[in-house]
């Protein structure tokens, strides 16, 4: 929607009187941070309606931040509706005008649009038998769970719709990550001044939370993707303000090793590792061996990283090694899910249902700590299957772009660091279901939709060289003399 700088400053003061107003109301009525939520939507809206660029840009920063606020409890679990929701309400109303105003269709066509309509149907089926053994109130906030998934999806296809410049998406990777430097910031400030949650583990670990995020095991894996970015972008022989991204790189490592999260840890290693073989030459193999062997110097001056690593096992009486209390418990509600998983032909088929596990009664948790088992023990094989067809496609995608990138450093090494920062992401899901919360999945998806984005430019750039070369070969050959100008433009 292109408007004048006069109308836009006048639309601006009159929202912003708007909302000022309703604030004013709405904060004698209801509580505080509702109307905090409420704002949210209703900002976002306005600004969307703008342009949905300035939409996105407010959803890099909301993600991280997002504010939950408890509605009901529905089957003994809360129900709470955050920040990020509400900004993406207001997203979607404003995107859904964009599309009225420009004639477009819905979806943009991309590579990914079958997977994510498989999962989610397939997610709706599961719910036949969650109907049939938890009850309809199971069923509902399984059912408003899907909702959420479905709503996080939304974002690739509205950033697949805004993103069409090379600059534009270069802009996005870079706010994403001074989003993430915000988070770090804090922490590290919470850490300096003492001002963080601290809990026990085995009497030797300090635990420090963000406010209004999770646990650890979110923070560290919401790490996880910027950190592979950011290593990937440091070792680009094209790639300028190395020093940022050295004291970045420095700073979301330190983060990472005060989540003191195990999982967090093998992620880690896994981007170290995956970016130290798909780096391509002895200079960018020996700056990342020499990064592990600094990282592993300042583990070893961490005696609180060290011990909690070290707690994993531990040996018995007689030489016998044995896993610590949290690993054991983990091994055993594998255990037990997979014999959830088998005692039912239909659960082999279709699952427990969507969400089911966090209310079956097998085990005394809220969750099975795995990722991978619990998609399919949700949705069972034809689900777990459409998942892991999902990743492959995303991954295919990233290697798309970096073989189109040959001469653009930047799209090269944001393609290989987004693809080692999602196996990092991956192999922390193997101990945490951290791909179930908004602010692992919404980053996620915000980048996917870049590096497809990015790849449509790339095949879009390649096919213009492709006909103008073919057009050159005609004209040598006498079948088509195309005109001076063109000639003049193309050719000299």
């Amino acid at each position: 929607m292109n408007l004048k700088p006069s109308l836009i400053a006048i639309i601006t003061l009159a929202s912003l009187f708007l909302i000022f107003n309703i604030v004013a109301l709405l904060t004698a009525l209801i509580p505080l941070k509702v109307v905090f939520v409420l704002m949210g939507g209703l900002v976002a809206f306005c600004i969307t309606m703008l342009r949905l660029e300035y939409g996105l840009i407010i959803l890099v920063f909301a993600f991280p931040w997002t504010l939950q606020v408890k509605i009901a409890t529905i089957a003994g679990a809360p129900f709470d509706i955050g920040s990020d929701d509400a900004v993406l309400l207001g997203m979607l109303l404003g995107w859904l005008a964009h599309i009225a105003t420009e004639k477009v269709g819905l979806f943009p066509p991309s590579p990914l649009n079958l997977p994510i309509v498989a999962f989610v149907t397939w997610a709706g089926l599961s719910f036949v038998s969650l109907g049939l053994t938890q009850g309809t109130s199971v069923l509902a906030i399984c059912g408003l769970h899907l909702f959420k998934w479905m709503e996080l999806a939304l974002v690739y296809f509205i950033v697949l719709r805004v993103v069409n410049t090379e600059e534009l998406a270069k802009k996005f990777v870079v706010l994403s990550l001074i989003s993430c430097a915000v988070i770090v910031a804090v922490q590290l400030a919470l850490m300096i001044t003492g001002h963080y949650a601290i809990t026990e583990y085995g009497g030797a670990e300090a635990r420090i939370v963000i406010p209004g995020v999770e646990s650890n095991a979110i923070l560290g894996a919401y790490y996880l993707l910027s950190f592979g970015i950011v290593l990937s972008l440091l070792v680009s022989m094209g790639i300028r303000h190395k020093g940022l991204l050295i004291a970045f790189a420095a700073a979301v490592s330190i983060g990472l090793f005060f989540t003191y999260n195990r999982a967090s840890y093998l992620g880690m290693a896994t981007i170290l590792l995956v970016l130290t073989i798909s780096g391509g030459g002895a200079k960018v193999r020996f700056l990342f061996i020499f990064l592990i062997i600094a990282l592993c110097v300042l583990a070893y001056f961490l005696p609180a990283v060290v011990q909690r690593v070290s707690m994993t096992f531990h040996t018995e009486p007689g030489g016998v090694l044995q896993f610590e209390t949290s690993a054991s418990d983990r091994l055993d509600m594998w255990g037990r899910a997979i014999k959830i998983f088998v005692e039912r032909p239909t659960n082999l088929l279709i699952g427990i249902g969507f969400f089911g596990a966090h209310f079956h009664k097998a085990w005394g948790h809220t969750s099975i700590h795995n990722q991978f088992l619990t998609y399919l023990i949700e949705m069972g094989i034809v689900g777990f299957a459409i998942f892991c067809w999902l990743m492959k496609r995303v991954f295919h995608q990233a290697l798309l772009l970096y073989r189109l990138s040959s001469g653009d450093y930047f799209c090269k090494a944001f393609s290989i660091g987004f693809l080692a920062g999602v196996i990092g992401i991956l192999v922390d899901a193997f101990f945490n279901e951290v791909l179930e919360s908004a602010r692992i999945m919404g980053p996620l998806w915000f980048m996917i939709a870049l590096i497809v984005a990015l790849k449509n430019i790339k095949e879009e750039e390649l096919e213009e060289k492709e006909t103008v070369l073919e057009a050159y070969q005609e004209a040598r050959k006498g079948v088509a003399v195309p005109g001076r100008r063109f000639v003049d433009k193309y050719f000299r």
